[in-house]
């Protein structure tokens, strides 16, 4: 019995040699002297700056310029999990100096965080160029973001975001065609993801959609969440088949003798005439007008008593003659 406990420890000993040690994965939420912090950010470990414990920091102002009067001071309570509290530091971006040498321990700033969607198949931006996306065309998207200098700290090869994408009856999805929408990591103020979303699959319905894009590092769309801040604006749009402001029009004609139908179209693009107040046009229906066959002349007759009075004269003449003679 003591040689299989021995023999199984002995197995479990050469298992744990042979496992592979796999190293902790650093965050984003150690600050080098002279870096960039964000409002809403906490946890962060600032004693690289020398801050310790009881530490004062101190804001002169956005420029800068040590003075001897700070406009501001923040007592460090742990250095090793700093809070970069909106309370506290809105409104007062820029440099933080290490009391009493002023030495720089970081920047602060104001996260900024935009995204766009982008239809790479028709080549324009969704909810600026068009609030509709052709059902097969693929789309991306582009993000705009301070957060990118997360970049700098080390262990963290930029700002790890989460685009936000939710579909028909409330379907939220954790990717588009493969691409996961989460710890998408941004390292440059301008950042795509290329067309990574094949809407002519299956999978995504035609109806509404909604996106947008947050940063959940470091507690700070908890902290702050304001839109344009640690989280982006949301776009709205509708992904269909067919453009929503084509109307088809189908005219049938009308049968003999009836009056037409009136049909009104509406222009996916009006002109200037057809954004006057609309009136309706009556069609003319042309007035059918039957006339008998004209009557013929009738046949002239002589005046009636104008043969006997033609007699009568000539027997008065002959008889005048005839007295004479």
């Amino acid at each position: 019995m003591h040689g299989v406990d021995h023999f199984t420890w002995l197995l479990a000993l050469v298992l744990l040699l042979a496992s592979p040690v796999v190293p902790a994965m650093a965050g984003c939420g150690t600050i080098p002297p002279g870096e960039w912090v964000f409002i809403g950010e906490e946890g962060l470990d600032i004693t690289g700056t020398g801050a310790a414990a009881g530490s004062q920091l101190a804001y002169y102002g956005p420029g800068g310029s040590v003075s001897s009067a700070p406009a501001a001071k923040v007592t460090v309570a742990d250095p090793a999990s700093f809070y970069v509290a909106p309370s506290t530091f809105s409104g007062k971006t820029g440099p933080w100096f290490l009391l009493p040498g002023n030495s720089l321990a970081f920047y602060v700033g104001d996260p900024t965080l935009q995204m766009r969607v982008v239809d790479y198949t028709s080549g324009f931006v969704v909810g600026q160029d068009a609030s509709w996306v052709p059902k097969g065309d693929s789309v991306g998207f582009r993000i705009d973001t301070t957060l990118w200098v997360f970049s700098h700290r080390p262990g963290c090869t930029g700002a790890p975001l989460t685009i936000e994408v939710s579909g028909p009856g409330g379907t939220t999805f954790s990717s588009l065609g493969g691409y996961p929408l989460a710890g998408v990591v941004v390292s440059s103020p301008t950042f795509e993801t290329g067309p990574v979303w094949p809407t002519g699959s299956s999978e995504f319905s035609i109806g509404d959609y909604e996106a947008y894009v947050r940063c959940e590092e470091n507690k700070m769309h908890d902290n702050y969440p304001v839109t344009g801040k640690s989280e982006s604006e949301r776009v709205h749009f509708l992904l269909q088949k067919a453009n929503p402001l084509i109307v088809t029009v189908t005219t049938t004609a009308s049968p003999e003798g009836t009056t037409p139908a009136i049909t009104t179209v509406q222009s996916a693009t009006p002109t200037q005439a057809e954004t006057a107040t609309p009136s309706t046009v009556a069609t003319a229906v042309p007035t059918i007008i039957e006339t008998e066959e004209p009557m013929a002349s009738p046949t002239p007759t002589q005046a009636p008593g104008i043969l006997p009075a033609t007699l009568i004269l000539a027997f008065c003449i002959a008889v005048a003659l005839r007295t004479h003679g």
